[in-house]
């Protein structure tokens, strides 16, 4: 059935113009048959080449006007999984559903829970599922515009499917529950407490007692389609079903050395950060973009795709933690105390230089600048790192490697049999007891060559309730506190 939108609405979806199809090459597959599909969306896969075993999947919702295909382009969220090995899937509109080809974030009948175009999207992430081998604990949603605001709605009608979200240029779920509210809320005009925002999504998972997804927020300053009054209703939402309240924990002014990117993190009661809120100083409607061949780089410009030498889709997929290590450091990662002369290094790439840390007690005797470094270790087990520049100024991804300094007081060793592992009922929970250690707010944890391998975790009454299947391995919980950081090691057979 034809959908309509109002006159003011059109406001919102002639923020994005038609680009020419021959100006892109995605290499995006059609999938049919994918479920019901009650909303009658598209349904676009993109898979890069040497996908691992259990990789992580984006979904990422286009803004009015646009297709699927233009979409991927202009965010470059193919060039990351190609780096990084993730798949992306792109819902599609179509002209039956909306005349601009708006996702229908305005209307109750598509936004309802297991109801229209929100469903054919969940059923989209069932299809992979199914049919791909994918880290159930690593699905994510993101979206521009009319698509931030169907992302609101998947992270508020199914928080139990996806890890994270990421809002750019949106709105909170149901700041309209229909067209005829739709204007008024993308100009700002809806507010509502945390509480009643909260609510909203409460009422679509009356059943549910799990965690919420976790959200960043990306809007321009200067947006006049979408106003940037949404970003801080979303906080509201978002900080209340995370237990967070709505006073800022932290505030860069200048992240990542651009003055116009002010990054604010809200956290949770246990002082974890549930919602981040990039504000790109003088930008108007649309995603912010970095472009060029650099790792951090990405996009094609358009009329709201736009040059702020910060490429949001980057440090949505950091944010989501999808970002990967090029390479892994070659070198012992269990050495006696107060060993010396230990060699760490990793491929030599000519014309780069590398930036090596060490534990904060160690030194390193030579190499600093090379691909290759010799180091003295004190007491403290901790990570190497090294970052690469290329010859090209291009910074890449860092890798890292744990170093486990035998017989020291700052390290544990927690042997724990996979039956002791504690499963919520609903089979997603891992509780590890650490009884003993106290006034801690934060923990890592890592595999034995220091990837990050758990992404969201409570620790609450000496004990870490992980939201990620850990398998039989050697692990490094790394708990950071106000006064003392300490590190387990956890075997797990």
């Amino acid at each position: 059935m034809l959908k309509s939108i109002s006159y003011k609405l059109l406001i919102f979806s002639l923020t994005f113009f038609l680009i020419p199809f021959s100006f892109f090459s995605q290499n995006l597959t059609s999938v049919p048959n994918f479920g019901t599909n009650p909303g009658e969306l598209n349904m676009k896969l993109y898979v890069s080449s040497g996908i691992s075993f259990n990789a992580p999947l984006v979904i990422a919702l286009h803004g009015c006007t646009q297709n699927a295909t233009e979409f991927s382009s202009q965010s470059g969220w193919n060039k990351l999984a190609n780096l990084h090995k993730f798949y992306v899937v792109y819902p599609e509109q179509i002209l039956a559903n909306n005349n601009n080809k708006c996702f229908n974030w305005f209307d109750s009948t598509e936004t309802n829970k297991d109801q229209g175009e929100a469903l054919s999207i969940k059923q989209m992430v069932d299809y992979m599922l199914t049919n791909y081998s994918i880290d159930s604990s690593s699905i994510f949603v993101t979206g521009l515009s009319a698509g931030a605001g169907m992302t609101a709605v998947m992270l508020a009608d199914y928080p139990e499917l996806f890890n994270k979200g990421a809002i750019m240029a949106g709105l909170p779920y149901k700041a309209a529950t229909s067209s005829f509210y739709a204007y008024a809320a993308m100009n700002g005009g809806i507010t509502k407490t945390p509480l009643e925002w909260g609510n909203l999504v409460r009422n679509q998972n009356q059943n549910y007692t799990g965690r919420f997804p976790q959200l960043a927020i990306f809007h321009g300053n200067l947006d006049f389609t979408v106003n940037s009054a949404n970003a801080i209703e979303l906080i509201k939402q978002w900080t209340n079903l995370n237990n967070a309240d709505q006073i800022a924990d932290s505030t860069n002014n200048s992240f990542d050395g651009n003055s116009i990117i002010q990054k604010t993190i809200y956290n949770d009661n246990l002082n974890f950060p549930v919602v981040c809120y990039y504000k790109v100083l003088g930008m108007g409607h649309g995603i912010s973009l970095d472009t060029g061949a650099c790792p951090k780089q990405g996009g094609v410009t358009a009329t709201y795709a736009i040059e702020k030498n910060f490429h949001s889709t980057y440090w949505a997929a950091n944010f989501f933690k999808l970002l990967t290590s090029p390479y892994q450091i070659s070198g012992a990662i269990q050495v006696s105390a107060m060993a010396t002369n230990m060699v760490y290094s990793v491929p030599l790439t000519i014309g780069s230089t590398y930036f090596w840390k060490t534990p904060s007690d160690a030194f390193i005797l030579s190499g600093q600048g090379t691909n290759s470094i010799t180091v003295n270790f004190g007491l403290i087990s901790d990570f190497i790192e090294v970052t690469e520049t290329t010859s090209n100024n291009c910074i890449e991804e860092s890798s890292k490697l744990f170093i486990d300094i035998e017989n020291t007081t700052n390290i544990n060793l927690h042997l724990i049999k996979s039956p002791s592992l504690f499963y919520d009922k609903d089979g997603n929970c891992i509780t590890i007891n650490i009884n003993g250690w106290n006034d801690f707010y934060s923990t890592e944890i890592y595999d034995i060559l220091g990837h990050s391998i758990v992404q969201d975790f409570y620790l609450l009454d000496n004990k870490i309730n992980l939201y990620s299947e850990l398998k039989a391995g050697i692990y490094f919980i790394k708990l950071i506190g106000n006064k003392k950081i300490y590190v387990c090691k956890l075997l797990i057979i």
